[in-house]
């Protein structure tokens, strides 16, 4: 009913009210004329009409990257790098130099279209890391995402590919959270935590008894500090996986005098077979000589493994280490006795803007580029889940190593025999344990004795006649 109408239907009622109530009164009048008119009270309604103004829902974006190949003007990618970090500051830049070595290689295009990067730089902060990504798939286009920041950051990025459904690559962020879910458009080339955490345990299971005494340990000396707490949490977890007896011991540092440590090595009723050191800088240098001067050596019947990088700085390695023949050292990344045409290449690039060999995150920014164009070269349109499709079908060599994906949608990992992280997972990363066999060795000379898929020596490391 309308505003109008019912204001008339209002008053037409009013009036009919009101002559009631005269004729009424009259007769009351005529019988008695001491009775007093009802008082009759009336409520007018008004009905006020106002025009409602709904605002459109907005729009959501929309990745903006062409469907077929035959649409594209150019192909870019997209990368974000955590270069105002300080702390992460000269990984970010070796990063950064491998993307631009990788642009470098693809200058003349890519079927005749030519190959832009873009990064942008969160700092690591999960919202801006996520705005960011939004921004390469929306505006400039990215037909998929290098990610090399820390485990947050890269979560909040893997919730925008996932709903974008573009192809995301990590190259840093080691967190097995981060594929444990199989999201479909999340790919890692950076080793997993776990597949770290288990290289001391699972060389030493190879190499066996080294002492031949009948018994297998393993000692620990880690520094006091959170680096230190995590190396004693994964060796406690990983040797009693492989059934391995494990002492630790715990330094302080600062630290030049590592005498009480080395005494307690020397008292132990059991010869180690292997003694980690978990010591960073130069201090940790300076246990491992005072350790060899002390007679706990490889001819004695411990090996000395370094996990340090320091100790593959050569100049800095002997000067402390005069001693260090039969040294083994841990390093994750390819090595000059693992290369390549494809890591040539790159480490002589890399070598025009820092002369030391690369990281192992260097290797990896290079790398995911190629990647993805070798994808975008395979996949069957530029949709993101069909280069998703042609990421998981990778077989090809670059600079890092041969790169494929065994675990994806066509043969998931089931949590039991494959752990869940492998989703998506590059298995066999170059994580090595290298060795000095003379005295001033030059590190690049080293050779690779585990694992056997990289190995470049006879076997683990021979045992002692």
């Amino acid at each position: 009913m309308s505003g109008r109408l019912l204001v008339k239907v209002i008053f037409t009622t009013i009036g009919l009210v009101g002559l009631l109530a005269l004729f009424g009164g009259c007769a009351v009048e005529r019988t008695s004329q001491a009775a007093a008119a009802p008082v009759v009270t009336v409520e007018v309604t008004r009905v006020v009409l106002r025009e409602l103004v709904v605002p459109a829902t907005p729009t959501p974006p929309t990745a903006c990257s062409p469907e077929q190949l035959a649409q594209a003007e150019e192909l870019v990618i997209g990368a974000l790098l955590p270069l105002s970090n300080s702390p992460q500051w000269p990984s970010a830049l070796g990063m950064q130099t491998g993307l631009n070595a990788a642009a470098e290689m693809l200058a003349s295009g890519v079927g005749g279209l030519p190959v832009r990067l873009v990064t942008y730089d969160p700092g690591d902060d999960p919202a801006r890391a996520a705005q960011m990504a939004e921004m390469l798939i929306t505006e400039d286009c990215a037909l998929g995402l290098i990610v090399g920041l820390n485990e947050e950051a890269s979560g909040a990025v893997r919730l925008v590919s996932e709903r974008f459904r573009k192809p995301m690559l990590v190259i840093a962020a080691d967190a097995p959270s981060l594929t444990e879910g199989q999201p479909s458009t999340v790919f890692r080339l950076a080793p997993s935590a776990p597949m770290v955490a288990r290289m001391p345990a699972s060389w030493l299971a190879e190499v066996g008894d080294y002492n031949n005494d009948g018994a297998l340990l393993a000692v620990l000396v880690a520094e006091n500090s959170p680096a230190g707490d995590r190396a004693v949490a994964e060796g406690e977890e990983w040797f009693a996986q492989y059934k391995i007896e494990l002492a630790v011991q715990r330094v302080d540092l600062p630290a030049a005098d590592f005498s009480p440590q080395i005494a307690r090595l020397l008292s132990m009723d059991t010869v180690p077979d292997a003694v980690f050191v978990s010591i960073a800088g130069d201090a940790g240098l300076d246990f491992q000589q005072q350790m060899l001067e002390a007679g706990i050596r490889p001819e004695k019947g411990t090996l000395a493994v370094m996990r340090n990088q320091r100790a593959l700085d050569g100049p800095a390695f002997w000067s402390r280490v005069p001693s260090g023949a039969g040294t083994i050292v841990e390093r994750q990344g390819p090595w000059p006795a693992t290369q390549n045409a494809g890591t040539e290449a790159f480490a002589s690039r890399y070598a025009r803007v820092n002369a030391r060999w690369p990281e192992f995150s260097s290797f990896l920014a290079h790398d995911a580029v190629l990647l993805l164009i070798d994808a975008i070269g395979r996949a069957s349109s530029l949709r993101g889940m069909d280069l998703v499709k042609a990421l998981e079908a990778s077989d090809v060599e670059l600079a890092a190593g041969r790169y494929s994906f065994p675990y994806g949608s066509a043969q998931p990992p089931d949590g039991q025999a494959t752990p869940e992280h492998f989703w998506h997972q590059w298995t066999n990363p170059p994580l090595l344990y290298l060795r000095y066999t003379q005295e001033l060795q030059d590190p690049a000379q080293l050779d690779v004795v585990w694992p056997d898929i990289y190995r470049t020596t006879a076997g683990p490391v021979e045992r002692l006649p």
